[in-house]
């Protein structure tokens, strides 16, 4: 079985100091990734017929013998091209579920019946319920989508669209239904802004509460991106935890427990207002404390996500009997904008870095039907004084 992919790189180089570009390609043979060097792609592409040829009449046997476990190894391979965090949720998801229950099978022979009783089998037994599931889906799907494109033994995926139609709309209820028991009144945000007020990481909560910051990028943000005079925030990096474990022998591995990456897609990168109570709190510390990372840790950079989970955000939560997730805080911005402040959805959406309206429209659209309901008769009671 033979790869060649559809992602080219070039890559600099710098030769007693002078800089000059090479061509790096990963090729997939009989169910194991090579990475082909050259100097230019007509090069490659010779390295890459010299490869195929030496695996010569092996291909058929190997596409015939692939299993789900050995696609398993190059799919997670596959996966550090991107994010650290892509990364580590393939590789999590491959070794505790798929590989377990499919890795056995035959890729060739894996039917749309066996991933139903795999997927019966994690919402159940396993207690996993639909938000695992839904992990688990977008991970196998993922992966034999990518097995199909890279014409990997399978022609097409396994798994059924009804399959996935049924994921979907079950996700989708446990969604809104979840979304009503967590959802952040205006009158509990401002108790939580008030039993933070003075503590370490209070900055967290604003950057969250009234910027609508992703928990990575808020403990990635710093001094240098705050712009005190024009009073704005640019989001352009963020903090994620990955295991050094898992990390060693890939290209994320460092001897920090914490990864700096750019944020979530391109649009996450972006401009906002610094609200005037976040300003007055960062005025409030030592001028001399103004530099690198806002919350720092003991050791001056920044505090992990499990660290601020387990010693601020939670305390802080069941102190006021309140049910939530970091990522709560964050959906509270976007809905006090849209419901409350009757801020346009465009700009919510620009604020909020998504990648395109409609994922504000899908996440929000309980709020703007209560606003539609509101304004329904408000044209007749304008035009028309009682």
């Amino acid at each position: 079985m033979i790869n060649t992919g559809k992602k080219k790189h070039q890559y600099t180089q710098t030769n007693n100091g002078k800089a000059y570009f090479y061509y790096r390609k990963s090729l997939t043979i009989n169910g194991k990734t090579r990475t082909i060097t050259a100097s230019n792609a007509k090069e490659w592409a010779e390295k890459a017929e010299t490869a195929k040829k030496e695996a010569g009449d092996n291909y058929e046997v190997a596409e015939k013998k692939l299993t789900v476990k050995q696609l398993a190894e190059v799919f997670k391979k596959d996966g550090e091209s991107y994010a650290p965090k892509t990364y580590q949720e393939r590789e999590y998801i491959l070794r505790l579920y798929i590989v377990p229950e499919l890795g056995h099978l035959k890729l060739k022979s894996l039917k749309n019946i066996h991933i139903r009783e795999f997927y019966d089998k994690v919402i159940g037994t396993n207690g996993g319920g639909i938000k695992k599931l839904e992990h688990v889906h977008k991970i196998l799907n993922k992966m034999l989508n990518w097995a199909v494109e890279n014409e990997i033994a399978i022609p097409r995926n396994p798994i059924s669209k009804g399959l996935i139609k049924s994921i979907k709309h079950t996700a989708s209820r446990s969604k809104r239904e979840e979304h009503q028991e967590l959802e952040l009144s205006y009158e509990d945000a401002v108790l939580l802004l008030k039993e933070v007020k003075g503590k370490p990481a209070e900055i967290i909560f604003h950057l969250q509460m009234l910027h609508g910051l992703r928990i990575g990028e808020a403990l990635g943000m710093t001094w240098e991106n705050i712009d005190l005079e024009k009073n704005t925030i640019t989001v352009n990096q963020q903090l994620q935890d990955i295991s050094m474990k898992l990390r060693k022998g890939t290209r994320f591995e460092t001897d920090s427990y914490q990864i700096t990456t750019v944020p979530k897609t391109v649009r996450s990168q972006r401009v906002i207002p610094l609200q005037k109570p976040t300003r007055r709190l960062l005025l409030n510390g030592p001028e001399a404390g103004r530099y690198g990372i806002v919350c720092k840790g003991v050791n001056g950079g920044g505090i992990t996500y499990s660290n601020f989970r387990c010693r601020y955000f939670l305390p802080t939560i069941q102190a006021l009997g309140l049910n939530l997730k970091t990522h709560d805080l964050r959906i509270f911005f976007g809905s006090w904008h849209l419901g409350v402040n009757k801020t346009d959805i465009m700009t919510v959406s620009k604020w909020m870095g998504h990648r395109d309206p409609r994922v504000t429209l899908s996440t929000y659209a309980k709020v703007i039907e209560e606003l539609e309901e509101e304004s329904r008769d408000s044209i007749g009671t304008a035009m028309v004084p009682v």
